[in-house]
């Protein structure tokens, strides 16, 4: 089970450094899905180096399993607060079920994580 978590969570965490570097790289008005729901410019990077942290911290969930789980335990909230805002701006579809998903997943990591290191 440690295995397939640690491969779950490398796979999250290169998610989530790409989309990181996505939003901090791109030059003026971002085009991104942050961008697209009326965050400015500055909430666009600030909104990447927070996923560039946890997919950092996720994929080092081989060698150091506690920045992994405080990763995992951030890019759930933060994807938690992507599901709320676009369930309160009534968006439906792939904008609304994405981030519901991957706040499921973030919550799998962060409780199975601890769990499959004890020993």
């Amino acid at each position: 089970m440690s295995i397939a978590l640690t491969a779950v969570a490398a796979v999250c965490g290169a998610f989530f450094l790409v989309s990181g570097l996505g939003h901090i790289v791109v030059r003026g008005m971002p085009r991104t899905p942050a961008a697209a729901c009326g965050f400015s410019p500055a909430a666009c990077r600030g909104i990447g180096v927070l996923e560039l942290l946890g997919g950092a911290g996720l994929s080092s969930a081989y060698f150091v399993t506690a920045s992994a789980v405080v990763a995992a335990g951030g890019l759930f909230l933060l994807t938690a607060a992507a599901f709320t805002y676009h369930d309160s701006h009534e968006q439906r579809g792939l904008r609304l079920w994405a981030p519901l998903v991957t706040a499921t997943i973030m919550l799998c990591l962060f409780v199975g994580l601890p769990l499959s290191s004890v020993s």
